[in-house]
């Protein structure tokens, strides 16, 4: 019994090595290439999900390689733009193996594509260096050229490595940080100040133009207004007057009765509002017209009875 337990164990041990040199695996994430005698061309790529078979090894080896999308972060650097300022950049890149046959031909290992993506992503800071400060660092997002950049650099990336023929696609570059040295930040705050002082300035220059701009079109309305008045008033003026002229003309005909009116027509305006004023009628003279004797009103020259 023991014996056949041994043996059990011994032919199960014999079967994982022989599958382990007979066979491989490929996951779904994953393409492989199986070189013959370290050889390969396009019927050493293996691309469908499975289990694989292969001579033992040194007749076939198997490299494997990830077909997911894979992150190389740069180190920080200070690069200096195009107007003398100092900022401090992170890159990144994304990229896959597009062609896993030229891949393996021109690098083999993914350490090394490592290596000479960051090579290159370096060479990419010269792109950031010919553009101005505020264009990388700036509130107003139409400003900003970081998109600009980034395009130009996935464009010149990929063009580099295309010429290369390392089998790898770039999909995105892009700026991961940017850090102001604390001697810029200095200038970008008082670069700051002067701004909004000159936009405080303008705002403060603008409110007076548009205040002298009302006071004016006000004092044109005043002016107009009263010269519209002063007119309106002449013409009234020039109305009463040829109208008095016409009442004058009447009351040169009997200038007492017309002084009598006068003083009625005073007397009714100040005793308009229910009140009571007792003046002796003889201090006013208003009712001196009737103390007249009418004889004597009517011919005054005539000489009196003896």
């Amino acid at each position: 019994m023991k014996n056949s337990f041994v043996i059990l164990v011994g032919v199960l041990l014999v079967a994982l090595l022989l599958s382990h040199m007979f066979l491989y695996q490929v996951r779904y994430d994953q393409v492989a290439v199986r070189t013959t005698f370290d050889k390969a061309d396009e019927s050493s790529i293996q691309e469908a999900p499975g289990l694989k078979w292969r001579w033992p090894w040194p007749v076939n080896k198997v490299a494997l390689y990830s077909k997911r999308l894979q992150i190389l972060e740069d180190k920080i650097e200070e690069l200096q733009t195009a107007d003398g300022k100092s900022v401090i950049v992170r890159t990144y890149l994304t990229w896959r193996i597009a062609d896993p046959l030229s891949f393996y031909v021109t690098l083999k290992d993914p350490d090394e594509a490592n290596r000479q993506l960051s090579s290159r992503l370096r060479e990419i800071r010269g792109l950031i260096s010919q553009y101005q400060f505020d264009e990388l660092v700036n509130v107003d997002r139409e400003k900003l050229k970081l998109a600009t950049i980034e395009q130009q650099a996935t464009e010149a990336l990929s063009a580099g490595l295309e010429q290369a023929g390392y089998g790898i696609r770039v999909e995105s570059v892009g700026i991961h940080k940017i850090i102001l040295p604390e001697s810029t930040t200095q200038k970008v705050f008082e670069t700051m100040i002067a701004a909004r002082e000159r936009l405080a300035e303008n705002a403060l220059q603008e409110g007076q133009a548009q205040a002298s701009a009302i006071r004016s079109e006000a004092t044109s309305a005043r002016d107009r207004i009263l010269a519209f008045a002063e007119r309106r008033a002449q013409a009234i003026r020039s109305q009463g007057d040829r109208e008095a002229a016409v009442h004058y003309e009447s009351f040169a005909k009997n200038e007492e009765f017309a002084i009598f009116l006068r003083k009625i027509e005073a007397l009714g305006k100040m005793l308009d509002h229910n009140t009571t004023f007792v003046l002796s009628a003889d201090s006013l003279g208003i009712l001196d017209w009737f103390n007249k004797d009418p004889a004597a009103a009517a011919s005054p020259t005539t000489p009196a009875p003896r």
